[in-house]
């Protein structure tokens, strides 16, 4: 069992929380919401962000990145030899059925139309395949600074605004604001956890947006990456000035933009992991509950 939660990573597991509470809420402003939806939407993001982080645990396994991982980084298990590959496959296999299955039911109960049932029978395989494939394959995303990209798209725009349309049945353009935004913070995460990997990925070959950068430029392209968020949010409230409640974790971003700036090296800023995914958590929900019941 502990094994299982090592593979799931359950520190990162707040970020489906927090872009399925955010597209959740905006429907909910607009007079649209069920539980069901919600609880399968919350589901499928789980289930697709813990098959993500088995993928990535094996595939850098099998490759030999995580030989050369950082001490103050959490082990993997592949490479630790805990798990074997032949269990590794397994369980992604399993997590694949998990993710299947779970969105299946989503789109039984939200009962789109069957032209929307294929978009989102093809966003759905097209989420699997990206859980997978961003450090497992030939041509693994992730290793080609790609990752933050996915993370955007999928935490972000298309687990907002996807969320969002099976509860209301629509689109609305102002929703591709706090999208941004959520997309914004969660790339924000993964861009931490690539600066403290820095050194690491360098020397096995793995090609990030922080490698790219080095360490100076990564820094400030984090800070560049909360300030983009930060107006995204700031902007939707010309629509919702309830959904300012957010700003009551204003201090805690800026505590930790404080620490990114200030940060000597890789392993500074690794440090920062935790309170990123917290921060990201807290402005989405802090948002999500100002829409839903300040007036």
């Amino acid at each position: 069992m502990r094994t299982l939660l090592e593979l799931a990573r359950p520190r990162t597991l707040p970020l489906a929380l927090a872009v399925i509470c955010c597209g959740n809420a905006l429907a909910y402003t607009h007079g649209a919401w069920r539980f069901s939806v919600f609880l399968l939407s919350l589901l499928t993001a789980l289930s697709l962000q813990i098959l993500s982080n088995i993928a990535n645990d094996y595939g850098d396994g099998v490759r030999g990145t995580d030989r050369h991982r950082p001490a103050s980084a959490p082990r993997r298990l592949t490479a630790s030899g805990a798990v074997s590959i032949r269990q590794m496959r397994q369980l992604l296999a399993a997590g694949v059925l998990a993710s299947l299955s779970f969105g299946i039911a989503l789109l039984a109960v939200s009962s789109p139309s069957w032209s929307d049932l294929l978009l989102f029978l093809l966003l759905g395989a097209l989420a699997i395949l990206a859980a997978i494939t961003y450090t497992v394959g030939r041509y693994a995303y992730g290793h080609h600074a790609l990752g933050e990209v996915s993370v955007f798209c999928f935490f972000g725009l298309l687990g907002v605004i996807g969320s969002y349309y099976l509860q209301s049945g629509s689109y609305r353009p102002a929703v591709l604001l706090p999208a941004t935004g959520c997309g914004l913070l969660s790339a924000a995460v993964l861009h931490v956890n690539n600066m403290r990997d820095i050194d690491s990925d360098a020397a096995v070959g793995k090609s990030t947006i922080a490698v790219k950068l080095g360490f100076a430029r990564s820094k400030t392209f984090h800070l560049a990456l909360l300030a983009a968020a930060v107006l995204c949010y700031l902007a939707y409230a010309v629509i919702a000035p309830a959904s300012l409640l957010w700003l009551l974790a204003c201090p805690a971003l800026a505590r930790h933009a404080q620490r990114i700036f200030r940060a000597a090296d890789p392993v500074c800023a690794g440090r920062e992991l935790k309170a990123i995914v917290l921060i990201t958590c807290a402005i989405n929900l802090l948002f999500s509950l100002g829409l839903c019941f300040v007036t």
